[in-house]
């Protein structure tokens, strides 16, 4: 897997731009297999519960993307599918299984 190194990343954009298709793991983070599996899993869960998840899901995302983003502005080097919130990498992990955990 590929690695991220981003110190400029900043937390409150990273999780602002979540609330846009969770754009903050994208654009902020540079976590694009992490963006596409929480967006995918997001738009799935919430046509499964007529939309029940969707909140969930959103504010578990910011949270991921908040905290990604606090870990690379402290200069650490994460995996492009890193999660550093664990519910939400419980979640994904149920369908992909190249996800890696490590909290903060």
């Amino acid at each position: 897997m590929a690695t991220i190194k981003k110190p400029e990343a900043n937390p409150v954009v990273a999780a602002i731009l979540c609330l846009i298709l969770a754009l903050g793991h994208l654009i902020i983070n540079g976590q694009q297999r992490k963006w596409l599996f929480i967006l995918l899993t997001s738009i799935v869960l919430g046509m499964i519960t007529c939309g029940l998840m969707s909140l969930p899901m959103l504010i578990l995302s910011i949270l991921e993307a908040y905290q990604t983003a606090e870990r690379l502005q402290k200069g650490e080097e994460l995996d492009e599918n890193e999660y550093t919130f664990g519910l939400l990498y419980k979640i994904i992990s149920i369908i992909d299984k190249s996800a890696v955990y490590k909290g903060s």
